[in-house]
Order: C-alpha cells, then sequence, then structure tokens
C-alpha cells in the first residue's frame, strides 16, 4: 500500500523589514522598558513620600505634626499610624484639634 503525497512549489521568499519598522520595535521596547522600571521603582520603595512628611514632634510626652498643603485628618492619621485602623485616632485629633487643618499649623496626635 502506497500514500501519494502531493508537494507544491512555493514561491515563499522573505523580505526585510523597513527601516521605520526596526525603529518602531526598538521605541516599543524602550517604552515598555521604561514604564516596568517606573512601575518597579513604585513597588520597591516609597521613599520619596518620606521627604515630603510634616515633621512629627514631641514636647513633653504630646506629639505634633506639623501640617502639609493638601492634608487632612485621615492623611496625617495614616502618617502618624501606617498600619491597622485609625478611625478611631482620626475621631480624637478632630476632638482636641477641631474639623479643619491648614498647613503650617501643629497637629497634637493623642
Amino acid at each position: 500500500m502506497s500514500i501519494a503525497i502531493k508537494t507544491y512549489a512555493t514561491s515563499f521568499r522573505v523580505r526585510p523589514h523597513s527601516t521605520g519598522t526596526y525603529i518602531l520595535r526598538r521605541m516599543v521596547v524602550a517604552l515598555m522598558f521604561v514604564a516596568f522600571a517606573v512601575g518597579l521603582s513604585f513597588v520597591i520603595s516609597d521613599t520619596s513620600a518620606v521627604a515630603d512628611q510634616g515633621a512629627l514632634t514631641s514636647l513633653g510626652g504630646t506629639r505634633f505634626v506639623i501640617a502639609l498643603p493638601a492634608d487632612t485628618m485621615w492623611t496625617i492619621a495614616r502618617r502618624v499610624e501606617p498600619y491597622g485602623q485609625i478611625t478611631q485616632l482620626v475621631d480624637q485629633m478632630i476632638l482636641i484639634n477641631g474639623g479643619t487643618v491648614t498647613p503650617g499649623q501643629k497637629i497634637q496626635v493623642p
């Protein structure tokens, strides 16, 4: 028993990519690399925010935070207590300092 296999002649020619395609591919790879590096820098360390935080000072057992522009009681409480629940801390800060925050204000932290 024999099997017949037909072969077809192919005129298949690979043409080289144009210079524009080469440049476009390089730009896409470079852009992906930059996006990956920026994303990785945010994931690895958040040290840029540390320099912008208001100073936490302590005078005789009482802690104070100097408010920055766009600070709220919630952001200050999160800065003081980075992990966990901050609802009670915010409530106490509002009772002590009032509900408004202005830049440069000394916020007493319980």
